[in-house]
């Protein structure tokens, strides 16, 4: 028994040493690494709470930027209605003038074709009249009326050219 006790004498002994050894390399150990482990969860913890941060700030910064995008379409778009709205008018207006100007344009071109068509009905009932005078003139007129007519001819003549040289019955006929 005694080798068994000493068996478990150095046994215990081993024991301990080997405990001791094992709290002794804990101690010494695994605190450091504990440690590092400790920093880095806390250096992630920090900059998990400054990446908060910035990502707030950063959505604070967008949804101000979308408020005041939607203030300025809100803006554009009202001055798009007014635009339109004024364009509308122009567009009125410049309609009304371009109608009023077109009128008139129309207006005069139909005067000037009823002038024209009065001027060539006066021309037809002009060359109407001729025509008709040359045939009726021959049967009408005899002697004493191609006398009379020379005669008359002759007076308004002389009437008619009172400024200049008189015309005689004599250098009528010479010419006739």
């Amino acid at each position: 028994m005694e080798a068994v006790n000493h068996l478990f004498e150095n046994n215990l002994i081993n024991w301990i040493v080997l405990i001791g050894l094992l709290v002794f390399a804990w101690g010494k150990f695994v605190p450091p690494v504990l440690k590092s482990r400790k920093d880095g969860i806390e250096t992630a913890l920090s900059e998990a709470a400054k990446a908060r941060q910035e990502g707030e700030a950063f959505l604070a910064e967008q949804r101000a930027k979308v408020a005041d995008a939607d203030a300025r379409s809100a803006q554009i778009i009202e001055e798009a209605k007014q635009l339109a709205v004024q364009m509308e008018e122009q567009m009125k207006t410049q309609m009304a003038a371009d109608l009023a100007d077109m009128q008139k344009k129309i207006e005069v071109q139909i005067a000037g074709e009823r002038q024209l068509a009065i001027t060539e009905l006066r021309a037809a009932a002009a060359r109407a009249a001729i025509k008709l005078t040359e045939q009726m003139l021959p049967s009408m007129m005899n002697a004493e009326a191609k006398s009379k007519l020379l005669s008359q001819f002759m007076e308004q003549l002389d009437s008619n050219s009172q400024q200049g040289t008189k015309v005689s019955a004599g250098h009528l006929e010479s010419i006739h």
